[in-house]
């Protein structure tokens, strides 16, 4: 079982869903690159991107909770983007959906965006991923920063989970 991948995949199909993100956007599950329909097996990146990412699984001293660190990376090229007005708008975007996420799970109310998130999960993984268990609190980000020709700005999010075969 691979969550971190059915983790990623599950946040680029609700990125894809309820983010505007401008057009020409991709939205690239790192584990999972073919998924992205603007992937071409001769160019490792189109820009503009977000790029997800999450870590394997770790788990606490109890060894019954498990977390893993999402970071959802926003990528524009320099040269079409010389003010950052693009990379500005899709990480507002992306902020968005991850706040919309957030929120439904402190409130408890389960909205579009933490559903689609759980379902995708669900359908990715099974029933030994424990949908109702999930929780989300903030990660570590990504200041803004150049990297060679593109300009790259991200939100980090913590997974937590239980599993139900542990």
């Amino acid at each position: 079982m691979n969550v971190a991948k059915a983790i990623e995949l599950a946040a680029a199909r609700v990125l894809r869903t309820y983010a505007t993100l401008g057009a020409g956007t991709s939205v690239r599950a790192w584990q999972s690159i073919p998924v992205d329909g603007s992937w071409d097996k001769d160019q490792d990146r189109t820009l503009p991107m977000i790029d997800v990412r999450c870590s394997p699984p770790s788990t606490g001293e109890a060894q019954s909770i498990m977390t893993a660190d999402m970071l959802l990376l926003c990528r524009t090229k320099t040269d079409d983007d010389r003010d950052h007005a693009f990379i500005s708008a899709m990480y507002g975007a992306v902020q968005g959906v991850c706040d919309s996420m957030f929120s439904q799970f402190r409130l408890g109310t389960d909205g579009d965006e933490l559903t689609a998130f759980k379902a995708a999960l669900s359908s990715e993984l099974g029933d030994t991923f424990n949908t109702a268990s999930i929780g989300l609190t903030w990660g570590d980000s990504a200041t803004p920063y150049e990297d060679g020709s593109e300009n790259v700005i991200g939100i980090g999010m913590i997974i937590h989970y239980s599993r139900t075969d542990f």
